[in-house]
């Protein structure tokens, strides 16, 4: 029985199905002339959705922040608002490039030449995505956690408190219309936060499947030796040029995977540290004890808003680490057992693996632990210069 090497994915094109974000394989693949018809059709219907659920309840909290007169309640639907509009802009995002992931994912999952052979390679491989899978529940846990604590809260304190504050053309705390209210933001709120979580979650597994790629490639060129069977040298030669194309085709999917996170991650980048910074001035004015569901769910979103910006940075190290190790891996197989021109041409391959690869958001920032660390002092720095500007 084969292995599924895109295990990890089905439950994520599910979801993004579910949310009108994965395109139908009949409106990416069909060359007929009622292909832009049909693409355009599904466009439509998904903007709908997202007109009435997301890009409405974004802006609905933006007029709110904006007309607020008062800086606390004012910190208290910035970060929500922040965390929104930059899942308006992966939705856009998503929509001008997922072509590119469908089409990646397509071809992990039927083309041979990633078909993934010896014992090592397959245990490397189930025991990655079991992982990928640990961390995807932890980091839906944690979005999704966050949603029956503010709702709770909110049903208790009916009607003088919202789940989310919101602007609103009338007055909400009328008993009919803050029910609907209610029932509109539980509806949007877990679509839009699976929405969010799906599409972080995708960006993070095309990194993974990429440093696998390399990981495994890694592993063949590492085996590579000479034996006594009369064709040995011509047989040795057809897999190191099959090992060749590999990482070709490799790095030119790095390339297109770069094209499809570059500019969600810059936006996620550039605001994470804003809402780290918003999330931990809102928390430490909590009091525990008075507002124990407020401070749960207050926890449970800074945990992930840090893991938002945690994993594609430690996905996009893993491609630039993997990569790295490619040299010292050829190096390591049976290259002076071979002939000269065999060892001529495993040089010239060395000098061209050289080359550092590194996945960027935005064409500015390198998608690598540094980033990481660079945000959080960055959103170290905002909360301090707050707390300041506020004693004073």
């Amino acid at each position: 029985m084969g292995l599924d090497n895109i295990k990890g994915s089905r439950a994520l094109v599910r979801n993004l199905k579910f949310c009108r974000l994965w395109p139908n394989r009949s409106s990416v693949s069909s060359t007929s002339t009622s292909a832009p018809r049909s693409r355009l059709v599904e466009l439509m219907k998904s903007f709908t959705l997202h007109f009435i659920v997301t890009f409405a309840f974004t802006a609905m909290m933006w007029i709110e922040a904006i007309s607020s007169e008062d800086f606390e309640h004012c910190t208290d639907v910035l970060f929500i608002t922040l965390t929104m509009t930059s899942l308006v802009a992966k939705i856009f995002n998503n929509w001008h490039h997922a072509k590119i992931a469908r089409e990646l994912l397509e071809e992990w999952s039927d083309s041979p030449q990633f078909e993934v052979r010896s014992g090592p390679e397959r245990d490397m491989w189930e025991r990655e995505q079991r992982h990928f899978l640990r961390v995807a529940l932890l980091y839906s846990f944690c979005s999704l956690g966050v949603v029956p604590c503010i709702f709770i809260s909110a049903a208790y304190n009916y009607p003088n408190e919202l789940p989310f504050l919101v602007w609103v053309p009338f007055d909400w705390q009328k008993p009919a219309k803050f029910w609907c209210l209610y029932a509109y933001q539980l509806f949007a709120v877990p679509f839009t936060c699976l929405s969010n979580v799906t599409l972080d979650l995708l960006n993070c597994y095309l990194m993974l499947y990429i440093s696998l790629c390399f990981k495994m490639l890694g592993m063949r060129l590492a085996v590579l030796a000479p034996t006594e069977h009369r064709d040995s040298e011509r047989q040795l030669r057809v897999q190191l040029l099959e090992l060749i194309g590999l990482h070709r085709r490799v790095k030119a999917q790095a390339e297109k995977i770069q094209i499809f996170i570059s500019k969600s991650t810059l936006i996620q980048i550039l605001l994470s540290s804003i809402i780290l910074c918003l999330s931990i001035y809102r928390m430490q004015m909590l009091n525990v004890f008075q507002a124990p569901s407020i401070f749960l769910a207050m926890a449970e979103y800074l945990f992930a808003m840090t893991l938002q910006i945690y994993l594609p940075s430690i996905y996009g190290n893993d491609v630039t680490h993997n990569a790295d190790r490619l040299p010292t891996a050829l190096y390591s197989c049976s290259w002076p057992d071979m002939s000269k021109p065999m060892r001529r041409l495993i040089l010239c391959f060395m000098i061209y693996l050289n080359r550092p690869l590194v996945l960027r958001a935005g064409g500015f920032f390198e998608v690598g632990l540094p980033l990481f660390t660079k945000t959080m002092n960055q959103a170290y720095s905002l909360l301090a210069l707050l707390l300041n500007v506020n004693n004073k």
